[in-house]
């Protein structure tokens, strides 16, 4: 299949044709809306948010708990912003320092991923490789990092996991952040996880969910 770019492993190619359609148009951008819960300290709120992906930028716009609270996170061109404001107004708190750009960078990869199949095929300068049949990995620059995103599929390519070493703010260290997919569904041409779980340190015993999204809309962002 043309659109894959040349020569791919078997595990790869599984990946992005049960992914993408045939046919489908090349989209490097797409547009997402999404409801959820995000855990603040012992707190798991509500969610409901906008965002729009590619493989090196994001932007995520949500209003969380009563939607009193309004979260912006962006990441493009090594540059990031995590902000909150009450009712749009008072700053609650805003962070765009290193720790932030890099966690943000891991971030984008991943969902990536996830999310935006066709941003993220070999002619877009997407390093693949598979490691078992059901383990497949991918790399690319993402300044300041080159994240590697660790993809667990089943035997149709359907994404089970997604997971890559990210830089934890808070930990001053890199951290497995990953998701748990739970569901998957197809919007238009393209087939992605609808229902996933995020956890730091995950894969281990100390495994901490923080965010779970439910998919409402994805679609191609034609600019």
């Amino acid at each position: 299949m043309t659109r894959l770019g040349g020569n791919v492993d078997e595990p790869v190619r599984r990946y992005l044709v049960h992914a993408i359609d045939d046919g489908a148009p090349p989209a490097t951008r797409f547009r997402l809306a999404m409801t959820g819960r995000i855990r603040v300290g012992s707190l798991w709120l509500p969610f409901r948010a906008e965002q729009q992906l590619a493989a090196d930028a994001f932007e995520w716009n949500a209003r969380v708990g009563r939607g009193l609270l309004q979260v912006t996170d962006r990441y493009a061109a090594g540059t990031a912003l995590t902000e909150g404001r009450l009712l749009g107004r008072r700053t609650l708190f805003r962070a765009d320092d290193r720790d932030t750009v890099r966690s943000a960078a891991g971030r984008a990869a991943l969902e990536a991923c996830a999310f935006a199949p066709s941003t993220v095929l070999p002619q877009h300068g997407v390093s693949w490789r598979a490691e078992s049949d059901e383990l497949i990995v991918a790399a690319w620059e993402v300044p300041p990092e080159r994240p590697e995103v660790r993809i667990r599929i089943d035997r149709d390519g359907a994404i089970r996991s997604v997971s890559a070493e990210r830089w934890n703010p808070r930990e001053h260290q890199y951290v497995a952040c990953g998701a748990d997919v739970h569901a998957e569904q197809r919007f238009g041409a393209f087939t992605i996880p609808r229902h996933v779980t995020v956890s730091w340190w995950y894969g281990s015993d100390r495994a901490t969910p923080f965010f779970a999204a439910r998919l409402r809309d994805l679609a191609p962002v034609w600019a």
